[in-house]
């Protein structure tokens, strides 16, 4: 957990505004995962997040954590749970027209898998895993400001993790050393 810390840390300074033009920003979101890694044409998933950075003219970065209480489908897997929490640092590409900003986004950071299977309910010694997993995501978005210092942001990221070979969770028939999955987010934008 304190190398998440740090990496979380880095990923705020790195969004910090370099100079007094920059529009810095902090965006609550909830979204949904739009398939699963573990199966496809699963239904959607519900988690939420934050974003914060500076959106610039033409070139912004942002720092972002969200959490998705279930990405992997558990009645497909037999899972109890299988919960995701992301760490990413973006750069967003695109112009600002007016009140509108359409951007391109690209990035990368840490992904944390905590997953249990659903037989470690009844055995008194759980099996779980938890792991943590290098991962890039891409994606395009849309930032509208209502009025100078408050807007709404929608958002469509793909993101591709990485990591080393889980061992099974005990009956889900699942491991994992890379997965992928889509997510889609909406929420309110604050500008200073």
């Amino acid at each position: 957990m304190k190398r998440l810390t740090i990496i979380a840390s880095a990923l705020l300074l790195l969004c910090l505004a370099r100079d007094g033009a920059a529009q810095g920003f902090i965006n609550p979101f909830v979204g949904t995962t739009l398939t699963s890694p573990s199966t496809r044409g699963s239904r959607s998933k519900p988690g939420f997040g934050v974003a914060f950075g500076s959106a610039g003219t033409i070139v912004g970065v942002e720092s972002e954590i969200a959490y998705y209480p279930e990405v992997l489908d558990k009645s497909a897997n037999n899972l109890a749970k299988s919960q995701v929490i992301t760490f990413s640092g973006n750069t967003l590409i695109g112009p600002t027209i007016g009140p509108v900003k359409v951007y391109g986004a690209f990035g990368f950071g840490d992904l944390y898998l905590n997953v249990t299977g659903v037989s470690s309910i009844v055995i008194p010694n759980p099996q779980s895993i938890s792991t943590n997993y290098f991962t890039f995501n891409y994606g395009a978005g849309v930032m509208g400001f209502l009025t100078t210092h408050l807007g709404v942001r929608g958002d469509l990221r793909h993101y591709r993790a990485f990591g080393f070979k889980l061992a099974d969770v005990q009956g889900a028939g699942l491991a994992l050393d890379r997965f992928d999955f889509w997510r889609a987010n909406i929420g309110v934008m604050a500008t200073f």
